[in-house]
């Protein structure tokens, strides 16, 4: 699963800001959806761009500030200088993407943290305060970073945390999906969706 289908789309992603940013979008419409979801939802936003129906809340503004630092956002993802704390600090600065999100881009493209979604912070326990930042001084969210960092490495790293939750949501969703590897490959397929 994450052997095949993360490191497909991070040599895909790695390739240009104009793919990397498709990444960021899959996720930015992730966010309070149900997986199965999302490939219809990254086709309109192909198709209609700014006008999407699939976005809500933050969500256009965050498609927006994408667009217009698409170049900085993929030169922080790939930064040979930059660790994954600051890199999680320049991701969580798109509106409506926090540490959590962030880290869902990194796993991405990188193969870095992981997703510690709804399903992730509800199977380790997890509160959902532990990483918010907004609203606090770049140090103290910095902090919050490195936890986020040490917590996803403590968990089982980025490859355990993708197939396991692929196996979860496989496990919880038959109808929806055959097995973890379905689950695991729409990341790649959606990604993929043509205009």
């Amino acid at each position: 699963m994450y052997k095949r289908h993360q490191r497909a789309i991070a040599r895909w992603a790695k390739k240009s800001p104009n793919n990397s940013i498709w990444v960021s979008a899959m996720v930015l419409l992730s966010i309070q959806q149900q997986w199965d979801q999302i490939g219809k939802q990254l086709l309109d936003l192909k198709q209609n761009g700014l006008d999407c129906k699939y976005f809500f809340g933050a969500k256009r503004k965050g498609w927006e500030y994408i667009l217009a630092n698409k170049k900085e956002l993929h030169q922080a993802i790939y930064s040979k200088t930059m660790g994954t704390p600051e890199k999680l600090m320049v991701l969580a600065s798109i509106p409506n993407i926090g540490l959590i999100k962030a880290g869902f881009i990194l796993q991405l493209c990188i193969g870095k943290v992981g997703c510690l979604d709804v399903h992730n912070l509800r199977r380790f326990g997890l509160k959902p305060q532990a990483f918010k930042t907004y609203g606090l001084k770049y140090d103290t969210a910095l902090g919050k970073a490195r936890l986020y960092e040490k917590v996803c490495k403590d968990l089982g790293g980025s490859e355990y945390l993708w197939d396991s939750w692929c196996d979860l949501l496989a496990e919880k969703y038959p109808t929806k999906y055959r097995n973890g590897n379905h689950v695991s490959r729409l990341h790649l397929d959606y990604l993929m969706i043509d205009k």
